[in-house]
Formats: structure tokens, C-alpha cells, sequence
């Protein structure tokens, strides 16, 4: 029996070596891998190579010291302005990794193509960091950050986006300099609402100048409006008391249907006299808007030439709007 199975095994075994196909051996193909497949540096530089794999020992050289050294463990130095290989080898095997060099330019100074930068709340802006010398080259790029991001945020472009009142410093960092920028980030405030009000004119007594800053818009109501004389009997003016001193930047106001204003000139009171800082001509809207110049007031004047079609001015509602820092 045992030299039943004996013999059985022996027949298998045959059986299977026997059945194994033969084959080739396939040899590896022998490469040098380098962390960098090219370099662009500037005089002065340093930057190290590393081939692998690095359990073997690799030999390296310059095709031109002139321009770029290399040293017997890969650190590549760049000696001078040009282009050149570093080449890293083994036995018959061997890589090149391009070189290229400029010269350094250094950066001296940040500079910012704005001034004085005011944003309302919700509002963006791009920065332009500009160097000097344009053509400075031994910094990457700008880097940006704000001292308070509860008041403004500054992405990585220079985009700043206003968040809330206040005063944050925008900083644009190249290498081992930076430059700052303050950022005033305002609310919009009618400064005008509510306050003391003397006018030229009323066309009758129910059309006091008050009406027009009650803060009550209604153009249906003809009765809640300052209502003056006509301006062809001389300039029909509104003046308002703001209390104290704002950073006004923006004027509305709003006229009966089919009786614009034409022109006019908004004042403020500079040293006892009147200073005309705004003026418009031909103007052809009910409801006007605009932004100025931001100038700091106490006391302002819109100071009609010319009124409506019959010179009278019907003025529902007049807003003052003043930059809020808080």
C-alpha cells in the first residue's frame, strides 16, 4: 500500500514541474530619479538636489562652475548670470537637471498705488502692491495680511472686503520687507434726519422746510414736503444744522413727479461763509443721488439757481450721508 502512494506522488510531482511553462528573465531598467527636474535661481542662491534611490552613493558635476557649482552631495550654488546642467550619475547611468540664473535685483521698497482707502461695510477692493525696482526679482510674491480681520480681510490676490466700522492695517510683505495700508471701513449714516433746518422760502406755511428731512418718504403725500417760492425771484436754498463735524460723501433728495430741479450747488459753512463743493447743471431726475469728494461739515447748504418748470422747488425728502468709523 505505501509503495502504492509513493509511486502516486512521484507521478504527480512530474506531472507538475513538467507543466510549468519556462520564461525569460526581464532585467530592470537601472534610472536616477532628482527632486527637481530643472532649477531657475539667482546669484547667490542655494538649492539642494537629491537623487535616488538613495541607498546607493551618486557622483555629481557642473558642465559650467561659471554659472552654477555643485557640491559631492548635490547642494547647487549659483556662481554667475547664464545657463548650464548639473548632472548626477552613476556608473554608465546619468540625469541632467537645467540650470538657469539671473541676476539678483533686489527689492528696496513696497510701494501702494492707492491712498487713503475708505470702504463701506460689504464693499471690496483690490490693493496693488507694486515693487521698486519694478524689475526686482529676489522675492517670491506678495504676501498679505490684515491686524484685524473682525474689521477687514485680505485674501491672498490683495483683495481687501470691508466686514465691519473701523480701522484695520492692510500689510503687504516681499522677502524681508513689508509696507502697511490703513483701511477705513465705514457705515452710511443720514446725518441730515431729524436735524435743525432754515430755508429761503415757503410757498405756503404747511410747507416747512423740516418736512424735508423728517425721514418720511412719501411721494403720494403732497402735503409732507418742503414747498419754497420760485426761483425766478431769486436762489431758494434748504440749510441744515448736522451738530457736529462728519465725513460727508453722498446727497439724495427727491421732487415731485415732472418738476426736477436744474441746477444747484450743495455748500457747506467753512469760516463763517458758504463753500460751494458740489454744483449740477441741467439736472433732469425727480430722485437724485450722487457721491462726492468726502469733506468733513458741520453745517450744509443745497442752494438752488434754478428750479422746476416754474422755478418753485417741491423737495419730499433730502438725506446727507456721512461716513460712520464705529
Amino acid at each position: 500500500m505505501n509503495r502504492i502512494v509513493i509511486t502516486v506522488v512521484y507521478i504527480f510531482l512530474i506531472g507538475f514541474f513538467g507543466g510549468c511553462d519556462s520564461y525569460e528573465r526581464t532585467p530592470v531598467e537601472k534610472s536616477i530619479y532628482v527632486n527637481h527636474q530643472s532649477l531657475n535661481m539667482l546669484v547667490g542662491d542655494q538649492l539642494q538636489l537629491t537623487a535616488s534611490p538613495t541607498e546607493v552613493t551618486y557622483s555629481w558635476k557642473s558642465e559650467d562652475p561659471a554659472v552654477a557649482t555643485v557640491s559631492l552631495s548635490g547642494l547647487v550654488e549659483a556662481t554667475g548670470e547664464g545657463t548650464t546642467n548639473i548632472v548626477v550619475y552613476r556608473n554608465d547611468i546619468e540625469v541632467k537637471v537645467p540650470v538657469a540664473v539671473s541676476q539678483r535685483i533686489r527689492l528696496e521698497k513696497i510701494e501702494f498705488a492707492e491712498s487713503d482707502i475708505s470702504l463701506a461695510v460689504g464693499e471690496k477692493l483690490t490693493l496693488n502692491a507694486l515693487p521698486v525696482p519694478r524689475n526686482a526679482n529676489d522675492f517670491s510674491r506678495f504676501f498679505w495680511s490684515s491686524d484685524n480681520d473682525n474689521i477687514a480681510v485680505v485674501d491672498v490676490m490683495g483683495q481687501v472686503a470691508a466686514i465691519s466700522p473701523g480701522v484695520a492695517n492692510i500689510t503687504a510683505k516681499g522677502g524681508e520687507l513689508s509696507r502697511t495700508m490703513e483701511v477705513k471701513v465705514f457705515r452710511s449714516l443720514n446725518v441730515a434726519l431729524q436735524k435743525p433746518v432754515r430755508v429761503s422760502s415757503v410757498f405756503a406755511a404747511q410747507y416747512v422746510g423740516e418736512k424735508a428731512v423728517d425721514g418720511i418718504l412719501n411721494t403720494s403725500d403732497s402735503g409732507n414736503r418742503w414747498v419754497s417760492q420760485s426761483t425766478n425771484n431769486g436762489p431758494q436754498w434748504i440749510e441744515i444744522d448736522l451738530g457736529a463735524e462728519y465725513e460727508i460723501y453722498s446727497l439724495e433728495f427727491w421732487t415731485q413727479n415732472n418738476y426736477p430741479c436744474a441746477d444747484f450747488q450743495f455748500q457747506k459753512e467753512f469760516n463763517g461763509e458758504w463753500v460751494t463743493f458740489f454744483s449740477q447743471i441741467g439736472n433732469a431726475s425727480v430722485t437724485y443721488s450722487t457721491t462726492f469728494e468726502t469733506t468733513t461739515a458741520s453745517k450744509v447748504r443745497l442752494y438752488f439757481t434754478k428750479g422746476s418748470s416754474d422755478g418753485i422747488i417741491r423737495m419730499f425728502e433730502m438725506r446727507v450721508n456721512a461716513k460712520i468709523y464705529e
